[in-house]
């Protein structure tokens, strides 16, 4: 724990900034997603996801979004707050806060089975084309499942 606190500390402002942001969105999706109707979770979740009326940015007016540090705060604060099926929370974390910048998300999500085992859910995160979060198993393995998004669409890079 102390080892954990000391990184923390010694990372910059805007670092920890987003970890406490993605850390929030997680624990909160992470509560959603026990307590509430997987189609209640996502009316919320596209809801929050819109950017601001103002058109800029939620992380200030002059700052520019850095997709990078989004992704990785979440990658960064789901290691310590999930302990089990972490990538449809991660993922979600990743579409609001990508969504609120005015960056493009789409939620995938697939599943997969082996011969006679279980079936396995996973949801990751597309943008421009690229996956931002959840590529860290083999995508192949995984038929997807129809799109949410054309239910609950974002904004597109060639949006007005």
């Amino acid at each position: 724990m102390r080892k954990t606190l000391k990184r923390y500390r010694d990372r910059s402002p805007e670092e920890r900034g987003a970890v406490a942001r993605a850390g929030l969105l997680i624990v909160t999706l992470q509560a959603m997603l026990k307590i509430l109707p997987f189609q209640k979770v996502m009316d919320g979740v596209y809801r929050v996801a819109r950017p601001p009326a103002s058109g800029g940015s939620g992380h200030g007016e002059h700052s520019q979004f850095d997709r990078d540090l989004a992704v990785w705060a979440v990658e960064a604060a789901g290691r310590r707050l999930l302990s089990r099926n972490p990538c449809l929370p991660k993922a979600l974390a990743v579409l609001i806060l990508f969504r609120r910048a005015g960056e493009p998300a789409e939620l995938r999500l697939g599943v997969a089975r082996e011969a006679d085992g279980p079936v396995e859910a996973h949801a990751w995160i597309e943008s421009s084309g690229q996956v931002v979060i959840g590529g860290d198993v083999p995508l192949e393995t995984y038929t997807r499942l129809p799109d949410l998004d054309q239910k609950f669409p974002g904004p597109r890079k060639d949006d007005p």
